[in-house]
């Protein structure tokens, strides 16, 4: 079994890097660096992802040194340069990354299971009625990079003849939050907005909902990919598969994570995700 280490902090207030290993009492010799994208604060990543990391260096026999980036920018930057060699992120960081590693495990979570999609959302009064009068428009996105909040929406509207960046006017939300994209539409000052589906309902108390309406459901995206540095030996990176793979939807490890499980990815399902966000 692994065991929880002292934490090693850095910064005041907030951590600019959090690194703690888990090692495993029949550890191989090396280390394997496990970065998680950081979309939460560290404490909050450290409580979710720390049992999934623990059980890895169990059932793989490796030392796993947890590694929690800066930013996203310094994530993809210890992926490609290989300083991090377990790694957990969303559909558009993967694909940043995708050649420099192997995809072992896509999550499981909710009624979409390993998928999800965006939301291209107007005002009720807009007068907007098909995505055929979209064209012209302000467009406030989560941000350039959003797969749920941009990728999902340009890729479906590319699919029915509509250049996002050159047909309409988009503009990020203030803090890249799907929130303020809605109060974006509500308050008039975008006309159109892209979130993704599961943040449709976040501000149902601070706005009238019947304002919002769904124009569309857009392309669907997979959902977080779990993935290892090209470099890692096959027979390890197998048995780092089945660890999660075989993961019981009741475990607590899975809970910890939010998750309901883990499941093989699909390659042709990847294959398109390059496309869409690398053009590939």
């Amino acid at each position: 079994m692994g065991r929880w280490p002292k934490m090693l902090l850095s910064g005041f207030v907030f951590w600019s890097v959090l690194t703690v290993g888990f090692v495993s009492q029949a550890a191989a010799a090396g280390t394997y660096r496990f970065s998680v994208l950081p979309r939460y604060f560290s404490v909050v990543i450290l409580e979710r992802f720390g049992p999934m990391a623990d059980h890895i260096a169990s059932q793989a026999g490796i030392e796993v040194e947890f590694t929690i980036p800066q930013d996203f920018s310094e994530h993809i930057s210890l992926v490609r340069k290989g300083d991090v060699l377990l790694s957990y992120q969303n559909a558009v960081v993967y694909a940043k990354v995708s050649g420099e590693v192997t995809p072992l495990a896509i999550a499981s979570q909710g009624k979409d299971k390993t998928r999800f999609r965006g939301l291209i959302i107007v005002r009720s009064d807009s007068g907007i009625n098909s995505i055929a009068d979209l064209r012209g428009k302000s467009v406030s996105v989560v941000s350039m990079t959003s797969a749920g909040g941009y990728i999902s929406q340009r890729e479906f509207l590319s699919q029915n003849g509509i250049k996002v960046e050159f047909d309409m006017i988009p503009s990020e939300a203030a803090d890249n939050k799907q929130e303020n994209v809605i109060f974006d539409v509500f308050s008039k000052k975008s006309d159109v907005g892209f979130i993704q589906e599961n943040a449709l309902h976040r501000v149902d108390k601070v706005i009238d909902p019947s304002k919002i309406k769904v124009l569309v459901q857009t392309s669907w995206l997979p959902n977080w990919i779990f993935a290892v540095h090209n470099s890692v030996a096959p027979e390890l990176a197998a048995k780092i598969q089945a660890a999660l793979i075989n993961l019981p939807p009741s475990d607590p490890i899975l809970k910890a994570a939010d998750l309901d499980g883990f499941v093989k990815p699909d390659p042709a399902v990847l294959k398109d995700l390059r496309r869409m966000v690398m053009g590939q």
